[in-house]
C-alpha cells in the first residue's frame, strides 16, 4: 500500500456522501457570539466549541488582545528558539507557574504540541511511558515520538497501573493521565494514579485541558479538586477550552 493509497477510504466516504453537505468540512461564515454561527447562511448553535466559558467575547478579554496586538503587531514573527519570546511569555510563564504552585512553566501554541513537547523532552529510548489507554491523540503521539517504550494500562485503574510499573525500571518511567477524560467525560482518580506512579517510581503528568476553569476552588483542574496538586509533577493545560484562546503550556513541580 502506497501513502495515496490510505487516503482511499475517505474518497470513498466522500463520494458516498454525494451532493449532501459534508459533515467534517462545515465551514463557518460568522462567528455572532460564543455558542452562534452562521453556516450556509442560517444562525446554528455551535455544540463543538471548545469556548466553555465564551471568554473570546468578554469585553476584558477582547479588549486586552487588542492592546497586545496595538502594542506588538500581529505576532511573534519568528520561533520561540529564534526571535519568538517576548517578554509577554516570560510573564506568562512566571504568572502560570506561580497560579499552579510550580517551579517552572512553558508556554506552547497549541495544547498538543504542549503534551508532545513534554512526553518527547522528557523521555528517550532508555525510558519508558505509561498512559491510560483512553488517553488523548496527543498523548498518544508525544510517546511514540519520544522513542521511549509505551505501555497502556486500563482506564482510571490505578492497580493496573501499579502492576505495570512494577515490571519497569525505576526512575525511568513517566506516567501520563487526564484529568477529565473528553470522550468519555469522566474524571481520573488522581489520589490513586499518583500514589501507584510515585510508589513505583515513576514521575506523574497530569493534562487538566478539559478540567481547568471548571474544577477545584480556584479553577486549576481536578488536582486541586481532588487535593492531590502538590503530587503532580507535570501539569499540562491548554488555552482553549475554559480561556477561550488559543496555546497550551506545561508546568513543572517544585522541588520536594
Amino acid at each position: 500500500m502506497t501513502l495515496l493509497d490510505k487516503l482511499q477510504p475517505m474518497a470513498d466516504r466522500v463520494r458516498a456522501i454525494g451532493d449532501r453537505p459534508v459533515p467534517f468540512d462545515s465551514v463557518i461564515d460568522e462567528i455572532l457570539g460564543p455558542c452562534e454561527v452562521t453556516i450556509d447562511g442560517r444562525t446554528t448553535l455551535m455544540y463543538g466549541s471548545n469556548n466553555y466559558l465564551g471568554l473570546s467575547f468578554h469585553p476584558d478579554v477582547v479588549a486586552a488582545a487588542q492592546a497586545a496586538i496595538a502594542r506588538c503587531g500581529t505576532g511573534t514573527t519568528g520561533s520561540r528558539a529564534a526571535n519568538g519570546t517576548l517578554q509577554l511569555h516570560r510573564d506568562l510563564e512566571r504568572d502560570l507557574a506561580d497560579f499552579f504552585g510550580k517551579r517552572q512553566a512553558l508556554v506552547f501554541t497549541t495544547g498538543y504540541q504542549a503534551n508532545l513537547g513534554l512526553i518527547a523532552g522528557l523521555c528517550g529510548p532508555d525510558d519508558v511511558v505509561l498512559i491510560d489507554v483512553e488517553s488523548h491523540a496527543s498523548i498518544y503521539d508525544g510517546a511514540r515520538l519520544s522513542g521511549a517504550q509505551v505501555f497502556a494500562f486500563k482506564h482510571n485503574a490505578a492497580d493496573d497501573l501499579a502492576r505495570k510499573l512494577a515490571k519497569q525500571p525505576r526512575g525511568r518511567c513517566l506516567v501520563v493521565v487526564e484529568a477529565l477524560y473528553s470522550i468519555g467525560g469522566d474524571v481520573a482518580p488522581l489520589a490513586e494514579i499518583a500514589a501507584a506512579a510515585h510508589a513505583g517510581g515513576a514521575v506523574l503528568a497530569v493534562d487538566e485541558a478539559h478540567s481547568f476553569g471548571a474544577y477545584g476552588d480556584r479553577g486549576l483542574g481536578c488536582a486541586e479538586a481532588q487535593g492531590v496538586l502538590d503530587q503532580v509533577d507535570f501539569i499540562v493545560g491548554t488555552f482553549s477550552k475554559a480561556l477561550g484562546g488559543v496555546g497550551g503550556s506545561a508546568s513543572r513541580t517544585k522541588r520536594r
